[in-house]
């Protein structure tokens, strides 16, 4: 579809959804904003755009409202107004995420696979060149194959290929602590327990307790009742026994092959087979949403930006399903 006809199918989803469930909840002071928060909301997602529109940028975005979008937005505010109301509905950002993924749960989403994809928040050479960075709370991990600077995003994603929920956390936390978070949030408490080690085998596995910045909860979603399926990274029969029995989550994973419990390369296979689907959900949020260049400048433009790529990419699929194109053809949605 056309661009403009693309932001008017976004702005009636998004405004239809916030008048039914945001608007009785926002406190009425003060004098009506120049821009309704459905406005604002709208553009952002439309914003987080990298292929098929004129914009590279949030910057570009404004600049290109100003210039050809005045007769949809005639009280389009400036980058730093703009930028602010932004960030103030970031949390409706992951009440819309969520909604448009409960709405695109169907029968076939008997599953959720978990994995984290690394954000470098910059590179070797930077740290050694520069003396302060906005995200120096930011740690040193290894994801990718490769050590980086940055952070791990965790996401949750539904056979239906929607994102059900996601955690960030600095890069040097492991992917079980970042998993006990989330489904301990998810669970009603957000904690992190390590279980306990019993045996010597078990206490040679000890995993270092987190360093570093986790969050937002809010965006972990609800507790489904059907498993994780997750990569060697979150494996351990000491934790996936811990998971079910705390917090009634059942995480399916290769365990290690130094184990009675090893698999055969066939189940190896049919698990990778079933996982394929959140590695294709992480190459569009990057391919569409260049998810991996946040370009944000405090935690809370991250969490900001990070939630408004993923509720597009929620809306994307939604909108998908309405015009009966394929659900992964988000490049080609706006042309």
């Amino acid at each position: 579809m056309d661009l403009e006809t693309f932001i008017t199918t976004v702005y009636v989803l998004v405004d239809d959804w916030y008048k039914c469930e945001l608007a009785d909840m926002k406190p009425k002071v003060g004098a009506p904003a120049q821009m309704s928060d459905s406005e604002v909301l709208t553009l952002a997602i439309v914003g987080q755009w990298r292929v098929g529109v004129p914009w590279q940028s949030e910057r570009g975005l404004v600049r290109y409202i100003h210039a050809n979008g005045r007769g949809m937005f005639p009280h389009m505010l400036g980058k730093s107004g703009f930028n602010q109301r932004v960030r103030h509905l970031w949390g409706a950002f992951i009440l819309l995420q969520q909604a448009m993924g409960t709405l695109l749960d169907g029968e076939a989403a008997v599953y959720e696979c978990v994995d984290s994809l690394p954000l470098v928040a910059f590179s070797g050479g930077q740290a050694l060149r520069q003396r302060a960075h906005w995200l120096w709370q930011s740690t040193v991990g290894r994801g990718a194959g490769s050590w980086f600077w940055g952070d791990h995003l965790l996401a949750s994603v539904s056979r239906d290929e929607a994102i059900t929920g996601w955690l960030l956390g600095t890069a040097a936390i492991n992917d079980r602590w970042l998993l006990e978070a989330f489904v301990s949030a998810r669970a009603g408490q957000a904690q992190l327990v390590e279980p306990p080690r019993l045996t010597p085998a078990a206490r040679a596995e000890h995993t270092p307790p987190p360093v570093g910045a986790m969050g937002p909860f809010q965006a972990v979603g609800v507790a489904q009742d059907r498993p994780y399926l997750a990569d060697k990274g979150f494996n351990g029969e000491r934790w996936v026994t811990h998971w079910r029995v705390q917090y009634q989550a059942t995480v399916i994973t290769v365990p290690p092959d130094n184990t009675p419990s090893r698999w055969s390369a066939r189940d190896k296979t049919w698990l990778a087979s079933h996982r394929q689907i959140i590695e294709t959900v992480f190459a569009r949020l990057d391919q569409v949403f260049h998810i991996k260049h946040l370009n944000a400048h405090s935690r809370w433009g991250q969490y900001t930006r990070v939630a408004a790529k993923i509720a597009a990419y929620n809306i994307a699929l939604f909108i998908n399903r309405l015009l009966g194109r394929p659900l992964g053809a988000l490049a080609t949605l706006i042309c």
